[in-house]
């Protein structure tokens, strides 16, 4: 990963059982945060689309590593094929932990914790909820 653009605005981990590309499970993965033009970009790409649908093309747009998979080849069509509801689950743990990294301090807090509030997937409509 050598765009500095993301530097500290990433999360990196591993999805429990991984994407399968030219044989190999790839599980490792870097998920930089959403820009306003993905989520938007997303929606319009799948304008009568279900909230699933667009919240795989959205994490798709925020990836910028998964194994050693090429960026390019890391597609949507991709992801709806190899991607499992376990996996989905842990890039949508991650999402939440970058808008809880970012976000301001909630009014009122003495402690300056980080507001609960979810980043920009799960500010939409629950991704399951159209699944």
């Amino acid at each position: 990963m050598s765009d500095k653009r993301w530097d500290g605005l990433t999360i990196s981990g591993t999805l429990p059982i991984g994407v399968l590309y030219a044989g190999t499970r790839h599980r490792d993965y870097t998920l930089r945060v959403p820009l306003a033009g993905d989520l938007v970009d997303a929606q319009e790409a799948h304008p009568q689309g279900l909230v699933r649908l667009v919240a795989l093309d959205l994490y798709r747009r925020q990836l910028l590593q998964l194994g050693e998979i090429p960026a390019e080849a890391i597609t949507l069509e991709l992801l709806r094929s190899e991607l499992t509801e376990i996996d989905m689950a842990e890039l949508e743990r991650a999402d939440a932990e970058l808008g809880k990294r970012f976000a301001p301090p909630r009014p009122g807090s003495s402690t300056g914790a980080a507001s609960s509030t979810p980043s920009s997937v799960t500010a939409t409509p629950s991704p399951t909820s159209g699944a």
